[in-house]
């Protein structure tokens, strides 16, 4: 699809377009939303630009304007995606659920993100509490239910707090990232041995 002229022309497209009650391709949303996370982490929110996803995912800007009124419902949507795209961890046992979760965030988590939303805390507020309600608080709860039914099982001590637990979990890999880039393979193993002797029954 090729991009339009000028930006009222684009509004006057989009409008048109709800108006007309088209369903939307879901392939298209892939793109914008591929497009707009990468570009989000690329270049940061102030820098980022409908005209820029557009180009980036190969589509007008009609079609973004058609499923988001404004850059900031963009984004929150990008956010809600990537969080949807989390998988649920469950190993079957604790020490193994601990290294899954670091291991998910060696391999994928940004530290830009949360970065460039911080940067916009004042702008945006919403942003980064969408970001810590559907990305950061399930991750945190997750890690926590994953100590629980160790101590169900027997493998975690009973009055360890499975919160604190998780902060000091995660807060290693941000620790680590913003040390030394992201950790090599092998070193969410080599953390959890290290915490596991406070975290066992």
């Amino acid at each position: 699809m090729p991009v339009s002229g000028g930006q009222s022309d684009d509004l006057d497209a989009a409008a048109r377009a709800r108006g007309a009650g088209r369903p939307l391709d879901e392939a298209v949303d892939t793109a914008i939303l591929d497009a707009g996370w990468r570009l989000l982490l690329e270049e940061g929110y102030a820098r980022l630009s409908i005209a820029g996803v557009a180009q980036a995912a190969k589509v007008g800007r009609p079609a973004i304007y058609r499923r988001f009124k404004d850059k900031s419902e963009l984004v929150a949507a990008v956010i809600a995606d990537k969080a949807a795209n989390v998988p649920p961890i469950d190993t079957g046992t604790a020490r193994d659920d601990l290294v899954a979760h670091l291991e998910l965030a060696r391999r994928r988590f940004t530290v830009r993100l949360a970065g460039t939303l911080i940067v916009e805390e004042r702008n945006h507020p919403e942003l980064l509490e969408q970001f810590r309600n559907e990305m950061i608080v399930p991750r945190r709860d997750s890690i926590a239910l994953a100590l629980e039914r160790g101590k169900e099982r027997g493998e975690v001590r009973a009055d360890l707090d499975s919160q604190i637990a998780s902060h000091a979990l995660m807060g290693s890999f941000i620790f680590s990232y913003l040390a030394g880039g992201r950790p090599p393979k092998g070193w969410s193993e080599r953390v959890v041995d290290t915490l596991w002797p406070a975290f066992a029954a």
